[in-house]
């Protein structure tokens, strides 16, 4: 009783809050150092801390995973989450004193990704992104349906009024992607609305299908893919269920006891009387 006692205490602290919130300050000071050590002048007077801060930082991240291994044994990797942590950990120790300084870099870097792994509601959101791939593909289809006819059209009719922005497909198209952009649209717009009635309609409607439209169509099959993953809720639930199985055990193991305990006393009881009997 004492182990499983134990066990299940080790087990609720490292899936805690309070240990999830130590690993996510943890991350968080990692990025913090990580930005710091962008500027040559804070990295030469204070390189020899960042390193051994980046050492400390990386050693906390081997024992977090360490602890879950240990605590869920094979499911830890049915996780992709837990997966990704294992892979960026692992690799940093391999490439820690190597002499691919870039991928230590990179590798530093995607620690700061770990703050998703912490965060239940960013694992939400990222989880309704990766879900919303297949339709997100079928829209982006479509945009590109869409600019290339208006690149066509730009291409026919203003390439002669703006040759610049309009001489060719390839030159339209990227004009194009400016303007979904809205990045300076207005100078590309005005000069070809002097020389062309069709300017108009041909920039409003493009503007409308193409930034105002598609860019709804995604963020609309995110909301909706986000509404269909309580995650949260769901790991509330097994979370309680997990604490319901565990009180469970405890409460027969002390039912069992107690048992065992009145069993011992009527032994008790009964070689007292005998023990009386025989004296009288």
């Amino acid at each position: 009783m004492v182990n499983t006692t134990k066990s299940s205490g080790f087990k609720a602290f490292v899936h805690g809050q309070k240990f999830a919130n130590f690993i996510l300050t943890v991350v968080f000071l990692n990025a913090i150092v990580i930005g710091f050590q962008s500027y040559p002048a804070i990295d030469e007077a204070y390189g020899s801390l960042f390193h051994t801060l980046d050492v400390i930082f990386l050693g906390i991240f081997t024992i977090e995973v360490i602890l879950k291994l240990v605590v869920d044994r094979t499911r830890y990797f049915k996780d992709g989450w837990n997966l990704f942590d294992f892979t960026v950990v692992a690799a940093s120790l391999i490439f820690i004193n190597s002499q691919f300084v870039s991928v230590l870099r990179i590798l530093r870097v995607l620690r700061i990704l770990k703050t998703i792994s912490s965060i239940h509601s960013l694992r939400r959101i990222i989880t309704s992104l990766f879900m919303a791939i297949p339709t997100i593909g079928s829209i982006s289809l479509l945009m590109i349906i869409v600019f290339f006819i208006y690149g066509v059209a730009g291409a026919t009719f203003f390439s002669e009024a703006s040759p610049q922005y309009f001489g060719d497909l390839s030159k339209s198209l990227i004009t194009l992607f400016q303007i979904a952009t809205f990045d300076d649209w207005a100078n590309i717009y005005r000069p070809i609305a002097e020389n062309s009635q069709f300017a108009l309609a041909y920039f409003v409607t493009f503007i409308f299908i193409a930034v105002f439209v598609m860019l709804n169509l995604v963020v609309g099959e995110i909301v909706n893919n986000a509404s269909k993953i309580p995650s949260e809720v769901q790991e509330d639930i097994a979370d309680i269920e997990k604490e319901v199985h565990e009180i469970k055990v405890d409460s027969s193991e002390i039912a069992l006891l107690r048992k065992e305990l009145q069993d011992l006393k009527l032994l008790l009881m009964n070689e007292r009387k005998e023990l009386i009997t025989k004296s009288s």
